[in-house]
């Protein structure tokens, strides 16, 4: 499309190349004034991305992902692919499936239906596209041969969204549910796995069969976490690294844009807030953090130490040192997503949780200190070294 007419992208300018060169393969950019730019930068959750567009004076060309739109593609409700693009012109897209940061196999089928929308300002998602189902499309399943699932849903804190996904070879959907209880999109009749999610971070699993014309059953909660004695926890096991350094910038630029905080650094337990702690850490850039604490006579025992990881890039996972003195085992490679991450503001991949037991000869009364790093891959260096996005860390009793 002509930029001249629709200058504005999505979350603009974060996709605006224009003026910009290429650093990090052929889709990442940045311009004179040091910032940086790339077309992945303009995504949105597919839980949330309903409706996205490109702008100009008033003037508007929308592309709106209403009901099941998503029921073919791949990657689940917190997948998120690129929206727009402005360079020489104004691009817009719907990326229905795509092998950035894929953690589940390709659907094939029906992709849609969908809409694109002219108007001076963003439109209802709520697209009536029932007509589709006197036009003899392959593929196409009207509501009247859906069926549905609802029930309660429990658990997690009022603090975080509850979000419930249900998935097979040939569909998935999602909903969030609402003061404990929840009702399902319409669904292909089949069988499916069901998960619920506090925020993003795994709480329950089960199944449920659907069938034509009846809406089911199926009440979920939240497996309780174990009773543990904390020493601390920095952030919250909810599958985001929002809360922590950086957080608030890495969905729209590149860890090494001038606007991002300095990587690494040190949190002090009972002085420090999570901004203080990095969201990232990498083999060969970002540093390392250190976490100081203090304990007690009766708290110098054998602790353990849990790290909560939302993506992992070139098999980065953590390195653990305490007190200068005792190095916790390398956890070995994660399962390998063979696509960049980070630097593409993506955040979202197995969710893997580490833990190590720490000795109580490891530690001592008063003051102690963890620094926690990364190894793995440096073939390409920097941020495309081995790299690995935090979720939160907690030190318990064991």
């Amino acid at each position: 499309m002509r930029k001249a007419v629709l200058p504005r992208g999505w979350h603009d300018p974060v996709s605006d190349i224009t003026g910009c060169t290429a650093f990090e393969g052929k889709d990442t950019f940045k311009c004179p004034n040091g910032e940086t730019r790339c077309k992945f930068y303009s995504s949105d959750r597919f839980i949330d991305d309903i409706v996205h567009g490109v702008t100009g004076s008033n003037v508007g060309i929308w592309m709106i992902m209403p009901g099941n739109a998503y029921e073919t593609s791949s990657g689940g409700p917190f997948f998120r692919d690129i929206n727009t693009q402005a360079g020489d012109q104004q691009e817009l897209y719907f990326y229905m499936n795509s092998g950035h940061i894929r953690t589940e196999p390709w659907r094939l089928g029906l992709m849609g239906p969908y809409a694109m929308s002219t108007s001076t300002s963003p439109p209802s998602g709520n697209v009536d596209t029932s007509f589709f189902s006197g036009l003899s499309i392959q593929g196409y399943v009207p509501d009247n041969q859906r069926g549905r699932v609802s029930g309660s849903a429990t658990g997690v804190s009022s603090n975080f969204e509850t979000v419930l996904h249900w998935y097979n070879q040939q569909a998935q959907y999602w909903t969030k549910a609402s003061g404990g209880s929840y009702t399902s999109p319409l669904m292909k009749p089949g069988s499916y796995t069901m998960k619920m999610y506090k925020n993003e971070f795994l709480v329950a699993q089960s199944s449920v069969t659907v069938s034509t014309g009846n809406t089911v059953r199926k009440d979920i909660a939240a497996t309780p976490e174990p009773s543990r004695t904390s020493i601390f926890k920095i952030g919250e096991f909810d599958g985001q690294p929002f809360e922590f350094k950086n957080g608030d910038k890495i969905l729209r630029m590149h860890p090494t844009d001038p606007r991002m905080s300095t990587w690494g650094g040190t949190y002090t337990v009972g002085s420090s807030s999570p901004r203080d702690f990095p969201m990232a850490l990498g083999s060969d850039a970002g540093g390392t953090a250190t976490i100081n604490f203090s304990l007690s006579s009766s708290q110098v025992r054998q602790l353990t130490l849990r790290i909560g990881t939302t993506l992992s890039f070139q098999n980065g996972r953590p390195t653990v040192r305490v007190n200068g003195q005792w190095s916790g085992a390398d956890p070995g490679a994660p399962v390998l997503i063979d696509s960049r991450g980070l630097t593409r503001g993506g955040y979202r991949g197995w969710g893997d949780v580490y833990t190590w037991n720490i000795p109580a000869s490891a530690l001592r009364t008063g003051s102690n200190s963890i620094v926690i790093g990364a190894v793995g891959s440096k073939n390409l260096g920097g941020w495309l070294a081995g790299n690995y996005i935090v979720d939160a860390i907690e030190l318990y009793v064991s």
